[in-house]
């Protein structure tokens, strides 16, 4: 996976890092070469979130407070990478593996409600609990969308659903590249004298 490390103290950065590069992990970060805490600022190309990151580690020890040198993990949540946080002192015993998924598991949740909302804004009766199913997936950084209806839905209706839904995946993710909309329905009982 390719890493972005953020913290306060050298120590646990160094810490956390030699752990992750003998894992096999790419590991970069947001300092500049003066030590601050965006190379960005000075050169916007050289920000690591212009690239692909799998996930953000804030390395902080459990005496450690939380601070500007820990910024890079604020742009990481703003590009939906998945952060954590890691005390170098103490392992966590899951895997960072273990980890990301749990953090992608949480971004894709945020994507859903988001299109949850819009979509029962949009056709409440239709979306009701029981009847309207959202799934979000995310494959390098594109977003996958499937709603599913178990009631029928005029090709209006499905066309303005996945609308919707893309509008509302946009709002929740400016930084998204790729956003796939898909509409299932029971395309088998829909009559068209009821839409």
């Amino acid at each position: 996976m390719r890493i972005l490390l953020v913290a306060e103290s050298s120590e646990d950065a160094h810490s956390v890092e030699a752990s992750l590069t003998a894992d096999g992990h790419i590991v970069t970060s947001c300092n500049d070469r003066s030590g601050g805490p965006c190379r960005g600022v000075e050169h916007f190309d050289d920000c690591p979130l212009e690239s692909p990151v799998d996930l953000a580690v804030i390395a902080r020890s459990s005496h450690g407070r939380r601070s500007i040198e820990e910024m890079g993990s604020v742009c990481a949540s703003r590009h939906r990478v998945g952060v954590v946080e890691i005390d170098p002192s103490v392992p966590d015993e899951r895997s960072i593996y273990d980890l990301a998924d749990a953090a992608e598991h949480a971004i894709c949740r945020g994507y859903e409600a988001a299109i949850r909302h819009s979509a029962t804004d949009l056709y409440g009766d239709l979306c009701a609990d029981g009847s309207f199913d959202v799934v979000v997936v995310r494959r390098h950084g594109d977003v996958h969308v499937k709603i599913s209806l178990e009631t029928d839905a005029s090709p209006t209706v499905v066309g303005a659903l996945a609308d919707r839904a893309r509008a509302a995946t946009r709002r929740h993710d400016r930084f998204a590249q790729v956003i796939d909309v898909a509409v299932q329905h029971n395309r088998l009982t829909f009559d068209p004298k009821k839409a």
